[in-house]
This record gives structure tokens, C-alpha cells and sequence, in this order.
């Protein structure tokens, strides 16, 4: 039997995942899941349309606009009233004084359960996305410190330094769509048949090939590139083509192509074929250690990651404003998981200049082969212009390498015409004089990423939208942790930052049987975690046994670690048994015996 064939277009990430989650139960359905928000999400629609879908699931204002444009049946993932219920609950974890904002689906159930049971909340109706930004601005006025919205209003509190929770339909409201969508089958028609012979024809002659309806929508294409696709689509749009043949010339992440375009007519509508010829040039991508990206292209990957804004302290959005029209180099330091990454990208999107692409060099994969690249006559970033060149733990180099580039940054004058963003990692530099360099060399602002010890005041509300992040990733309607398991979670120092915080709170709502996080479960978690840190703290290749010939065993090593923190509390027993997360007698059972 011929599978249902569903085209999922979640406005975000974490929806994304839990669509390929409950698409994995139904084997009579093959489900396609992009993700893709509002006008984004109508244009993939239209263009994905004709690729043999019988149903679209989205969800929201998404689905809206694509029911617009489509023929195929579009379903609509709901909300439920519980779904606005358990947001409710989390967000009662961090303040009791938020407001709901968001269109009649959510806004509606959630009049019904104030009415319900008594809440007093501010609830803000959008009817059309230009609402939003008034009723943020009336928002803004009063204080609150948390909203509750939907991914359309989400997208445009972050952009607004707001602290958000993302109301969104749970694991049931997917389910119910995909029921839905087992209800629709269609028949494949002679139109999709003949495309598919030109298709085979087409790729059976390795040709690249697009041909666009005189909107300029694709209506076939034997590249899988969909950026480019509609980076040739602009292309036209802009070229204004007329009746005939025309050729012209392009670039795509430094790959240059012609482009040979043919207009014609089929039954009074305008087609065009493009025909792409690849041209030889150095690659922009040399085994992973460049890559190119515009400026939408990082505003979309910002955008789909929940709280990638919210990581960023407001003290470094106020510094970057300060420093946009002052500093041409920037330096962003702090110890490991402290979002570093996500500042560069953030300094790159405020820029109003040398924001042409977003070139990312990974120093930790830097080769000889990439010095030649950085001033190659052809296409290298350095003797490219209006630019921002980003090269990532730029710690990794040696002492050596640091002066080469900075040799290179001077000699080829970049900075005249480009933009610099360097991180720092911390955790790992084995040299100070590195950094000193490459601060006075190139007079460089300097962006110090807090880490999590010093954003205690934060960390609570900074918890509650992970736990709402990780809820919807993984399909789960936690509500929140019990009273002491989050006082002992909010305790602890996290040496391993944003990035061992998220991967904690995930570790707690997988492992979650009710909707409260036991305080139980967080002892556990957090034991575990100091170990692991004590563990790889030390050098554990020094470790010894009686007999040479003998390979330490997993003893060896946790006793190991428990000498050396019992060495650190001055033989205090009770004190190293506490920071270990292990009893006395275990601690006593370690050191008497022999491995």
C-alpha cells in the first residue's frame, strides 16, 4: 500500500522534533519535516507542493498563510486548553506577575481558564502580525517580567531583550493532526508524471537545472540547494529579464556559476529555464575550516534556536550598541559554554556595515593550506571586501600562528575593509601573551562572556525557559521542579556553563516519570556532574597501580579523585564526602582498600 505522503513546516526547532517523534509511530505515513516560520514557511510550501505531498501539517500563523497559497489540504497542529494550562503552571515556577500575548487560538482557551479558575493575567489578542509590536510597546510599559506567547510573538520579544515562554501544542495536538492527515490520499496526475520523466531526463544528464513560472517560483529544479534556489530567483527578480535568451554571471558561497536563461511560453504563462554552468574555483569550504553565510541566512538559524538571544546578557547587547560604530575588531572571551559563539553572531547582526557575508574560520581545524587561502587573489576572505570574518577559538593556535595572522591582518590591511570577531576560550588557553596580542595589536573591543556562577541572579528564569525549550524538543510536559531540588539546582556552580546547564535540564526532563522534577533525581544528576568534573580536572594519565604491569581500573581512577580532593580539604573527610556526593563509609571503603 502507498504510503501517505506529509509535508511537516514547523515554525520552530523543537515542534520540528516532536512532529519526527510522532511521525515515526504511523508506518503508513512518510513524513518530510522542515522547519520554517510565516512567510518562510508559505514559500517552502509553495515550492514543496507539486513534489508529491497529499497534506501539509504546520501550525498556527504558519499554517495560515500556506492555507493561502496551496492547494493541498492544510491541518492546523491545535492547541489545547491543557497545553495553555501546563505553560500557565511553568511559568508560576519563576513569577506569578507575567501576561499572555498571542492570536484568538491561544488567547481564547486562555480567557476560558481564568474565567475558570479565577487567575487574574493581562491576555493581549493578536489579529494581524503588525499588532504585535503595539501591544509589546503596551507590555513593555507595565514591567512584567515574563510573557507567554506564540512562535510569531516569541521571535519579536526576543529581538526585544523580553523574557518568553513559548506556548505550544503538546505530544496529544500532534497526534491528532497526523490522524488527520491519514485521512488524505491523492492520486498522482498526468502533470506529475511528465515532470518526472523530464526530472529523470534532466539528472540523467547531470544537468543543473531550474525553471521558474513568471512569478519566479520554481516549478522543477534537479538542485537540491533550496538557498541557492532562491538566491538565483532574486537574481532574476532583480535582473528584470525580457523575451529571449539572456546570460549572466553569479556566486554562491565564493562557487561562481553562469547562468544561461531561456524565456518561453506554454498555454500564455511565462516559464523560465535556467541552465547552471559551475565554474572552477578555489573552494570556500576546506574541510570544514570556512564557511560562508549571509545575513539571513544567520538571522534564521538565530531565530530557530530557542533562548539563543536570551544567553546573552542585556550588559553585552547595551556594550555592543556602544561599540558598533567605534571598533573594527572584537575580541570575545570567557571560559567554556558561555555563548561566545553566540555574541559573534549577535555583533554580526547589529553591524550596518560589512555585513556582506558572515565568514567563519574554525582555528581548532586550521591548516598551512588555510593561510594561502586567507589572501588568495581569487576569492580569499582577506582581499574581499564589506565582510565580517569570525575565526572561533582562536585560543587553539599557537603562539606562532597568532603572530602569522596578525603579520597577515596588517599586511593586507582587512580591517580597512572588513570586520573582525575573534573568541577566546579561557578554559583552555595555555598562554596569556596570546590574548595581550591579539588585543593591543589590533586595538580590539573586548566582550567578556559572564559565566553561569556569575549570573546567579538569572539562573532562575534562565532554567524555566530551558525547561520549556526542552519540553517541546522532547515531547514531555514538565511542569516544573520540586521546592528543594530547585534550591539545590540553582546551588550549584555549573563549570561547564550554558552548555552543561542545557544538557542537564534535558538529562532531567528525559528521565522525568512525573510532571516535577524530584529533588531526588537533581541529587543524583548533580552528584554525577561533580564527579565528572573532579574526574576530568585531573590528569589522569598519571595515576599508578602497585604492579607496573597492571592497567588502572575505573577504582584506580575514583580513588584517585578522591585523594586528590581529600587532599584539597586538608584530610577533612565529611568535607570530601559531601563535595563527591558520596557517603562516609564509601569514602572509607575507597581508601582502605586495594584496587
Amino acid at each position: 500500500m502507498k504510503k501517505i505522503n506529509v509535508l511537516g513546516i514547523a515554525p520552530y526547532e523543537e515542534l520540528n522534533q516532536s512532529m519526527q517523534s510522532i511521525a515515526e509511530q504511523y508506518p503508513d505515513i512518510q513524513a518530510s519535516i522542515y522547519t520554517a516560520d510565516l512567510e518562510e514557511g508559505q514559500l517552502l510550501a509553495e515550492k514543496m507542493q507539486s513534489e508529491g505531498f497529499d497534506a501539509i501539517i504546520s501550525r498556527g500563523g504558519t499554517a495560515k498563510l500556506i492555507r493561502q497559497s496551496v492547494s493541498l489540504p492544510v491541518i492546523d497542529v491545535s492547541l489545547s486548553i491543557y497545553d495553555v494550562l501546563s505553560a500557565i503552571r511553568l511559568a508560576e515556577n519563576y513569577t506569578d506577575n507575567f501576561a499572555i500575548v498571542g492570536y484568538p487560538s491561544i488567547t481564547e482557551k486562555a480567557h476560558l481558564l481564568c474565567d475558570l479558575l479565577g487567575y487574574a493575567i493581562e491576555i493581549q489578542t493578536i489579529h494581524e502580525k503588525s499588532d504585535a509590536q503595539t501591544i509589546l510597546d503596551q507590555i513593555a510599559e507595565k514591567s512584567y517580567p515574563l510573557i507567554l506567547c506564540d512562535a510569531i510573538t516569541n521571535q519579536m520579544a526576543q529581538s526585544r531583550a523580553f523574557n518568553t515562554l513559548l506556548i505550544t501544542s503538546g505530544m496529544e495536538s500532534i497526534k491528532s493532526a497526523f490522524e488527520d492527515a491519514r485521512t488524505i490520499v491523492a492520486q498522482v496526475n498526468q502533470a506529475k508524471r511528465e515532470k518526472a520523466i523530464l526530472a529523470q531526463g534532466i539528472l540523467a544528464q547531470s544537468q543543473a537545472m531550474i525553471i521558474f513560472d513568471q512569478e519566479y517560483t520554481p516549478v522543477f529544479s534537479s538542485i537540491d540547494d533550496s538557498v541557492l534556489q532562491d538566491e538565483i530567483r532574486q537574481y532574476m527578480l532583480a535582473k528584470h529579464l525580457n523575451q529571449g535568451e539572456s546570460q549572466f554571471y553569479a556566486a554562491h558561497l565564493g562557487t561562481f556559476f553562469t547562468l544561461h536563461i531561456c524565456m518561453y511560453s506554454v498555454d500564455d504563462d511565462v516559464f523560465y529555464s535556467c541552465l547552471l554552468h559551475k565554474h572552477q574555483a578555489p573552494s570556500t569550504h576546506m574541510k570544514g575550516d570556512i564557511t560562508y553565510r549571509k545575513k539571513n541566512e544567520v538571522e534564521d538559524q538565530l531565530a530557530k534556536q530557542l533562548l539563543a538571544t536570551q544567553l546573552i546578557p542585556g550588559t553585552i547587547k547595551d556594550e555592543l550598541t556602544h561599540y558598533k560604530n567605534s571598533f573594527r575588531a572584537y575580541l570575545v572571551f570567557g571560559e567554556s559554554g558561555t555563548a561566545k559563539n553566540k555574541i559573534a553572531q549577535k555583533i554580526y547582526l547589529d553591524q550596518t556595515t560589512n555585513n556582506n557575508y558572515f565568514i567563519t574560520i574554525d582555528c581548532k581545524l586550521a591548516t598551512d593550506k588555510l593561510w594561502k587561502f586567507l589572501v588568495n587573489a581569487a576569492n580569499g576572505p582577506f582581499v574581499d571586501m564589506h565582510n565580517t570574518i569570525f575565526f572561533s577559538d582562536v585560543d587553539q593556535l599557537s603562539i606562532d600562528a597568532i603572530e602569522r595572522l596578525l603579520h597577515l591582518i596588517k599586511s593586507t590591511n582587512v580591517l580597512r575593509r572588513n570586520h573582525l570577531i575573534f573568541t577566546y576560550d579561557t578554559t583552555h588557553s595555555d598562554n596569556p601573551i596570546k590574548f595581550d596580542r591579539l588585543v593591543h595589536a589590533l586595538h580590539s573591543a573586548k566582550i567578556y562572556a559572564p559565566a553561569v556562577r556569575e549570573r546567579k541572579n538569572e539562573l532562575n528564569i534562565l532554567t524555566t525557559l530551558l525547561l520549556n525549550k526542552m519540553n517541546i524538543a522532547c515531547g514531555k510536559e514538565i511542569m516544573g521542579f520540586e521546592p528543594n531540588a530547585l534550591k539545590a539546582f540553582l546551588a550549584y556552580d555549573w563549570p561547564g556553563n550554558f552548555t552543561q546547564l542545557e544538557d542537564c535540564v534535558k538529562e532531567l526532563v528525559v528521565n522525568a516519570t512525573t510532571h516535577y522534577i524530584s529533588d531526588h533525581q537533581v541529587t543524583e544528576l548533580l552528584n554525577k556532574e561533580r564527579l565528572i568534573h573532579n574526574f576530568a580536572s585531573m590528569n589522569i594519565l598519571n595515576v599508578k597501580t602497585k604492579n607496573p604491569l597492571h592497567q588502572p581500573t575505573l577504582f584506580d581512577y575514583t580513588k584517585e579523585i578522591i585523594l586528590n580532593v581529600l587532599d584539597q580539604n586538608k584530610g577533612n573527610q565529611s568535607k570530601t564526602a559531601t563535595q563527591l556526593g558520596i557517603s562516609r563509609t564509601t569514602l572509607w571503603r575507597y581508601l582502605k582498600e586495594d584496587a
